[in-house]
């Protein structure tokens, strides 16, 4: 088949559509002229195998017309992105029309934000897979809604996908594509970030041995093993001066994070009347979660063991850091 140019310096290719999270633009080969009557266009959305939570979480993508297309494959901004451009780039220049054209999608989203524009559809992902049916051809900003899960927030740039399309500068097919789907579909590319929680220890003194001095030191290590399986420990510190409760609230911690806290040293006249080590889970506390959002807690009940032994001297062993928490250090010969 002959093939002729039909517009130059206006594709990016699949390949840096994966790169750069933007999406493939009408090639500059075509066998023929795009049918700009069409209204059956489709496009399907895949949320890929990245992060294997999102199969089973609703995303919500909405899409917006931000420009009509001739057919020789020239775009004109529609009214509400006036101002957008659209214009065709250089060719040659693949890297940077890509950032080019992330640039132009991110400006088209702020016009969606700033005039409160009511999408042209929306759909909603099944199993990590969903379709929009029955568009028109032209120019369409992609823009997928934040997912909010038990550990991890997911975030999607905005992106631009045309309707028809055609992949000759990838290696394709010189035809017009109408239904991005399958092989064509659109594959998403969320950036994941973490959720955070707190962590409560509480500590009770039944009984204060007033023989021992004037301050009971308390240390607890608190071991944490992450989502990801990373691994990290802390030193917490409570000193008591008469008996009571008291706690320590530990912030910034990972959601869904494993604890395991262990009282380390119970003071010189004192004994553990309850469970050590205590395990707990971190569960969100952050602007995503409700004001009753439970918190980790694990508690711990000392009372007195009958010895005269002062309670304090132990905490040079384990030495203040510049973040407030404490670092074990080798005692003292």
């Amino acid at each position: 088949m002959m093939k002729r140019k039909v517009k130059a310096g206006s594709a990016i290719f699949l390949a840096l559509a994966v790169a750069f999270s933007v999406f493939v633009l009408p090639g500059v080969w075509a066998a023929d002229a795009i049918q700009v009557d069409r209204n059956d266009c489709s496009v399907e959305f895949s949320v890929g195998s990245d992060y294997k939570e999102l199969l089973t979480s609703d995303v919500t993508i909405d899409l917006y017309k931000v420009a009509s297309v001739d057919k020789s494959g020239t775009y004109t901004a529609e009214p509400d992105f006036e101002g957008l451009d659209v214009s065709a780039l250089d060719i040659d220049d693949q890297a940077g029309s890509a950032a080019k054209w992330s640039e132009r999608a991110a400006s088209a989203a702020q016009k969606v934000t700033e005039k409160k524009l009511d999408a042209t559809d929306t759909v909603t992902t099944t199993n990590g897979m969903t379709k929009s049916e029955g568009l028109e051809t032209g120019l369409y900003l992609i823009q997928p809604e934040e997912v909010v899960t038990d550990n991890y927030t997911y975030t999607f740039a905005p992106s631009l996908v045309a309707l028809p399309n055609n992949y000759y500068g990838n290696g394709g097919s010189d035809t017009w594509v109408y239904n991005l789907t399958g092989e064509n579909g659109i594959t998403l590319k969320p950036e994941q970030h973490a959720r955070y929680g707190k962590l409560v220890i509480n500590k009770t003194l039944l009984h204060q041995n007033v023989t021992s001095g004037d301050k009971a030191t308390f240390v607890f290590q608190i071991d944490i093993e992450n989502p990801d399986g990373t691994k990290e420990s802390k030193v917490e510190a409570l000193d008591f001066k008469t008996a009571g409760s008291d706690s320590i609230t530990i912030e910034h911690l990972r959601a869904g994070a494993d604890v395991t806290v262990t009282e380390v040293y119970s003071g010189a006249s004192y004994s553990l009347v309850s469970d050590n080590p205590v395990k707990a889970k971190i569960t969100a506390n952050d602007e995503y979660s409700s004001a009753d959002a439970p918190t980790a807690e694990v508690s711990f009940k000392n009372d007195t063991d009958g010895r005269p032994n002062g309670g304090y001297g132990i905490v040079n062993n384990f030495k203040l850091n510049k973040n407030g928490l404490y670092d074990h250090t080798k005692p003292a010969q």
